[in-house]
């Protein structure tokens, strides 16, 4: 298949053409999904999950500190947190969130790894949105947007399930034009069958005008985002990976919306 990438004049989204449907990207997700990291879209059997969990999934390189010292930037406060997983695969950060102490529900496409992470991690992991719990802190999601063929949809489930003061954090791959200056090669080969989304900062600038956000990249620069308090700030975006905070409940003034 010939693809293509474009960019949308409105919003500036960087997409792939032939454009996803809906339909065919959750027929893809259930049975067709592969990724060569050998953790994302792999069920392992009793003695690779032991593994997996003794050495903190270090082995697969998804290891949730990271997230952690994150969601701790943004929410200083030890109280537990409700957050979102999104887009959680079989769980492996979802229950690693679980462990430090968060109130974690994940949302998973596949059945077939929700499944696995429900019955042999103990999670709660749902695959209907309606499913989704209301009033949650965050609604988190790594390397998922790129995925979605509905990203406007996916921002208003959201804006529905999150507090007033609730966060809407998304990591992924880093279309922005001051990566791609520097990273020529890598950036062309982020998008395509599996990413049919390549977000930048633009995009999230447009989208996002009337909500607070922090707009950045790895590393991830914590001091900035606990600093970070209202407003809209775009810190360094030519990191391999784009993060988005945004308070979607809240306008740039503070006033619900």
């Amino acid at each position: 298949m010939v693809t293509r990438l474009f960019e949308c004049e409105e919003c500036h989204l960087y997409f792939r053409h032939p454009l996803e449907k809906i339909i065919q990207n959750k027929k893809f997700y259930e049975s067709e999904y592969k990724e060569k990291d050998n953790i994302t879209s792999l069920l392992p059997d009793k003695i690779g999950l032991e593994e997996l969990i003794n050495k903190n999934f270090n082995q697969g390189n998804k290891n949730a500190d990271r997230y952690v010292k994150l969601f701790r930037s943004v929410f200083p406060a030890p109280e537990k947190l409700k957050v979102i997983d999104y887009g959680c695969s079989w769980g492996y950060i979802t229950f690693q969130l679980l462990k430090a102490g968060y109130d974690v529900q994940g949302f998973e496409i596949s059945r077939i790894r929700a499944a696995y992470g429900n019955a042999h991690l103990g999670l709660d992991i749902k695959t209907g949105e309606n499913e989704l719990r209301m009033g949650n802190n965050l609604f988190f999601s790594a390397h998922v947007i790129e995925h979605h063929p509905d990203i406007k949809g996916m921002i208003s489930l959201a804006k529905k399930i999150l507090t007033r003061d609730g966060y809407f954090i998304a990591i992924s791959p880093n279309g922005s034009k001051e990566y791609r200056y520097k990273n020529q090669f890598p950036f062309h080969h982020a998008w395509g069958k599996v990413h049919p989304n390549y977000l930048n900062a633009e995009f999230y600038r447009t989208i996002f005008k009337n909500q607070s956000f922090y707009i950045g990249s790895s590393p991830f620069n914590l001091e900035n985002i606990q600093s970070w308090e209202n407003g809209q700030v775009i810190d360094k975006t030519d990191g391999e990976e784009l993060i988005a905070i945004v308070k979607l409940n809240q306008s740039i003034d503070g006033d619900s919306r």
